[in-house]
């Protein structure tokens, strides 16, 4: 399996992560996402501070991972087919952000 180092950008700061090549759109993917609800609740809110504007994020894509794990096997037969592979998407999505923000933490402790 093949590693690339990339450089993402959150929160105005960069990190430097090691991947395998078929992570690299999805944490690139999810790295921007991230930027976008940092983005949107320093607009919304009157917060400021970096870490405080982080666990709200991470607050808020846990609980879009376990809206998603709840509602797995909530599908009707209409929605199975192109249906079933959105929610193996957003599943491998939910995990690629779950597995960025365990990153991210460890990169801030250090």
């Amino acid at each position: 399996m093949s590693q690339e180092t990339i450089n993402i950008e959150i929160a105005g700061r960069s990190y430097p992560l090691t991947v395998s090549l078929e992570e690299v759109d999805g944490i690139i993917s999810a790295a921007e996402e991230i930027d976008a609800m940092i983005a949107n609740l320093k607009s919304q809110f009157a917060v400021q501070d970096r870490n405080d504007l982080l666990a709200m994020t991470a607050l808020q894509l846990s609980l879009k991972i376990k809206e998603i794990e709840s509602s797995g096997g909530a599908q009707t037969k209409a929605q199975s087919g192109s249906s079933s592979e959105n929610k193996e998407e957003e599943i491998k999505l939910a995990a690629s952000v779950e597995d960025l923000l365990q990153r991210l933490n460890s990169a801030m402790e250090e």
